[in-house]
C-alpha cells in the first residue's frame, strides 16, 4: 500500500469527512472530498492519504488512483515520486 502528501483545504459536506488537494506532476491542485479516517499524519505537519500500488512509472513520476473522483472529475493522476511513500 502507498500513502500520497496531501493538504486540508477545509472541512466536507459531512462532519467526518474532510476536502484535501493534491499536487500534480505538472503543480496543478486537484481537490477531492475523503473520510478523515482515511487521512494519517505519519510526521508532523505531513499528512498522507492511502492510495493503492502506483499503476505506472514515468521518469520521477508515478500514475496513482484516487480513492475517490476529484471535484474535476479526475480518478488517477500523475505526481511527483516525491509525494509517494510506501505505507
Amino acid at each position: 500500500m502507498y500513502r500520497v502528501k496531501v493538504h486540508t483545504v477545509g472541512d466536507g459536506q459531512h462532519p467526518s469527512e474532510a476536502v484535501v488537494s493534491v499536487t500534480t506532476a505538472e503543480g496543478k491542485q486537484e481537490e477531492l472530498i475523503v473520510d478523515k479516517r482515511s487521512l494519517e499524519h505519519p510526521r508532523q505537519g505531513v499528512i498522507t492519504l492511502r492510495v493503492g500500488y502506483p499503476l505506472k512509472s514515468d521518469a520521477d513520476r508515478y500514475l496513482i488512483e484516487l480513492p475517490r473522483e476529484t471535484m474535476r472529475g479526475e480518478w488517477r493522476i500523475w505526481v511527483k515520486q516525491k509525494e509517494v511513500e510506501a505505507a
